[in-house]
């Protein structure tokens, strides 16, 4: 009888520890939270107080999902097409909320988000796009974004992309939406800001333009190595601002998932690509140079969206999890000063894929992380949740198999730090533990087994 109770006591020391050691001690684990086109949110409209309620409770409701299945952070989206879910001073309220562009809410919806989340203890990182105009057709000439910046605005129509983006090639068009995306940061108590990758457009630039390019390209330069340094001047200038302003938010980009196909722009930076891997070269086609941005620090994660299987031959996800966390990030961490690194938080497309594949998935950013900080950004959040249909079992599945375990976000040594005082008035009374601090809004708790 001892040596079965041993037994059991041991199998399930040996289980506890497996689940540990299956969910680390810190790891990024978020959604992309999508509002363009209410893909996630808000499925109500805010016209009266009703639909604000129900709008409320239904974001409330994600992120109380989130807390279930263990995730520590939502990537919610807060500009996608030069509007707000917030209040603004430069652009007008998302269609999204309301129905009507640039109609009042009656709320402020960032300000909800950030103060629900915190309070479950999620990190609450705004997404951004940062210079799309609109995804199809063109704005008004009586908005507010066409009235006082028409003069960046560029419509395409290329057969991948039919609406209309901020000009990078203007200096004053960068600076404007770097304004746009302060004031974010100065007025709101967020974790982070993370843009995708909608810098020039998907189908590329040819003539659109012409008119920047005559005022501003130098003598001697192709136009391929203008545009990316476009971009590249923009997000160094983005994070110097956040830096002077709120050096501990995190900013993060999430590129698409294949930099490029040409080995010979990858030896310039003394590396080489994933091999076996074809598709679109983001590097050329829409000027997207993420290998500089983790080169030279100008980011603290990038977000690969590698939105493939780890079967598929073509952009087979194991190489390319692999390449952007070891590759790119590891290698060129090494070279950055002090305790500076870039993380990886890989994005991964629950959309397509079941929780079997979304395991693998997360299994191999653990094992190819290098940097102490793995991560995954799921997308969509209806489809990683099942909060639609309440049918998907992914998130819940998940949980039981990779996330089994709660985890803190992976840390930023680098960043600026403040010496805490320890914290006073401890007390226990029951089950309830209280203290007081001056200055601290949030914790970590550890609780040990007496």
């Amino acid at each position: 009888y001892m040596k079965k109770s041993l037994f059991l006591l041991l199998a399930t020391l040996l289980t506890s520890m497996m689940a540990v050691a299956t969910s680390p001690k810190r790891e990024f684990r978020s959604v992309w939270l999508t509002t363009a086109s209410s893909i996630d949110w808000p499925k109500y409209k805010a016209k009266t107080e009703t639909g604000r309620k129900a709008q409320q409770l239904e974001l409330t409701y994600i992120f109380d999902e989130l807390v279930k299945g263990n995730m520590n952070a939502a990537c919610f989206q807060v500009r996608g097409r030069s509007d707000a879910f917030y209040k603004s001073s430069y652009e007008p309220w998302s269609q999204d909320l309301t129905g009507t562009r640039g109609q009042d809410p009656g709320y402020d919806p960032l300000a909800f988000a950030i103060e629900e989340a915190h309070k479950r203890g999620l990190e609450l990182h705004v997404w951004v796009n940062p210079f799309r105009v609109t995804t199809t057709g063109s704005l008004s000439t009586s908005d507010k974004v066409y009235q006082n910046c028409k003069q960046w605005i560029l419509k395409y129509n290329n057969g991948s992309f039919n609406g209309q983006f901020f000009d990078p090639g203007y200096p004053e068009a960068r600076a404007y939406i770097i304004k746009v995306l302060m004031e974010i940061v100065n007025n709101y108590d967020i974790d982070g800001i993370l843009m995708d990758d909608y810098f020039y457009p998907y189908g590329g630039t040819t003539t659109e333009d012409a008119a920047s390019k005559a005022l501003y390209k130098p003598s001697g330069m192709s136009d391929a190595d203008w545009r990316r340094n476009n971009v590249d001047v923009f997000v160094q200038d983005m994070y110097n601002a956040i830096q002077k302003s709120k050096p501990w938010v995190r900013f993060g980009i999430a590129p698409f998932g294949i930099w490029t196909t040409d080995n010979s722009v990858a030896q310039k930076y003394g590396i080489t690509i994933p091999s076996g891997i074809t598709g679109m070269d983001a590097y050329k086609q829409i000027a997207c140079n993420p290998v500089e941005w983790v080169k030279n620090g100008y980011v603290d994660y990038i977000a690969p969206q590698i939105y493939w299987s780890t079967t598929d031959t073509k952009h087979d996800y194991d190489v390319l999890s692999k390449w952007w966390t070891q590759k790119v990030c590891k290698y060129f961490s090494n070279y950055l000063p002090g305790e500076k690194r870039v993380e990886a938080f890989v994005a991964h497309c629950a959309t397509d894929f079941n929780a079997t594949e979304l395991g693998n998935q997360i299994k191999d950013n653990r094992d190819f992380n290098l940097l102490g900080g793995a991560g995954s950004i799921f997308f969509s959040t209806i489809d990683y949740t099942g909060i639609q249909t309440k049918t998907n079992t992914k998130h819940t599945t998940i949980k039981g198999t990779h996330f089994t375990q709660l985890a803190l976000p992976p840390s930023m040594e680098w960043k600026s730090t403040t010496s805490l005082v320890a914290p006073s008035n401890l007390k226990l009374s029951g089950n309830t533990i209280t203290w007081s601090h001056s200055s601290a809004s949030r914790f970590t708790v550890y609780i040990y087994p007496k």
